[in-house]
């Protein structure tokens, strides 16, 4: 059986950068031995989150979800490791967005 690596691509969300969460997202990943591949703090449009969720495009919170992805800043990474995607999740909830990318 392979124990492939998985690498997924998390955005810790507005308010999480804006309430000083992103050291301790980092640490939280470290801590379970990921390895952080590329982090960048971008200022993200309104057409790229409508593209990053546009199996979502026909629910009613859609333009409040957009309007809030893109009222600030959002740090971007990309992690590497054995159930990364599925311990992200449990390790971060609400403050990130996660989807794999392989």
């Amino acid at each position: 059986m392979s124990h492939k690596r998985i690498r997924t691509y998390p955005q810790i969300k507005p308010d999480g950068v804006q309430r000083g969460l992103v050291g301790e997202i980092i640490k939280r990943f470290e801590a379970k031995g990921y390895k952080l591949l590329a982090m960048k703090l971008t200022q993200p449009s309104k057409e790229h989150m409508e593209t990053h969720y546009e199996d979502l495009k026909d629910k009613k919170f859609f333009p409040g979800l957009i309007q809030y992805m893109t009222s600030g800043p959002v740090v971007a990474m990309v992690w590497s490791g054995k159930n990364v995607v599925a311990e992200g999740r449990k390790m971060l909830g609400k403050f990130i967005d996660t989807m794999s990318i392989g």
